[in-house]
């Protein structure tokens, strides 16, 4: 069962965890799960994540015999866009992975990032083990560059993979030049006067 490398960009949707802190559901060490919704060459990533998944569908009915397999890993959207599922095992040291900015270097561990950061993913489509209940297709991320940051604070990680093979320097954001912008506020000639 080889595992095949698959790379592309998105925006990070939904509940953002942290890259670097041990992920936990309901106090208890859990996967590392996120979202990326990607909007450009929709149809050329669907395809390739159809036909990997069913390959890694019928590889196991081989291997097993079994039919029952865990949904694609993936949503398709009423907007034409795709939502997709990645997760990192810590039990697998595949948690924490690198995490850089548009100049290939790794995020701050302060930087909480929020729905809507533009990234670039590196990830491995990987298949369930025969003794899994259920086939199908797993989505891990290797790394994640990123390309706008919508922030709380400031930055995240390192890690052991060649990121220059991963990715290329980019413009958007860079922890050396900080652009960041302010929500707009009312002028204060604008603000109602309470006694009035």
């Amino acid at each position: 069962m080889a595992k095949t490398k698959l790379k592309f960009s998105g925006t990070l949707t939904g509940f953002v965890p942290s890259f670097f802190d041990t992920p936990k559901y309901q106090g208890e060490p859990s996967d590392f799960r996120i979202k990326v919704t990607v909007t450009k060459d929709v149809d050329k990533l669907l395809n390739e994540l159809q036909e990997k998944y069913e390959g890694l569908c019928d590889w196991y009915r081989d291997q097993t015999g079994k039919k029952g397999f865990y949904d694609e890993p993936w949503i398709q959207n009423d907007d034409g866009t795709i939502t997709v599922r990645l997760t990192a095992k810590p039990k697998y040291e595949e948690f924490p992975f690198p995490v850089v900015d548009g100049e290939l270097v790794p995020v701050d561990k302060g930087l909480v990032l929020k729905e809507g950061t533009e990234v670039n993913v590196s990830t491995l489509l990987m298949g369930y083990s025969p003794r899994s209940p259920k086939g199908g297709m797993r989505i891990r991320p290797q790394a994640i560059q990123i390309v706008k940051a919508v922030t709380l604070d400031d930055s995240s990680d390192a890690g052991d993979l060649n990121l220059d093979e991963e990715f290329q320097i980019t413009e958007g954001f860079k922890q050396s030049k900080p652009n960041v912008q302010k929500p707009a506020s009312v002028p204060e000639c604008e603000i109602p006067d309470p006694d009035f």
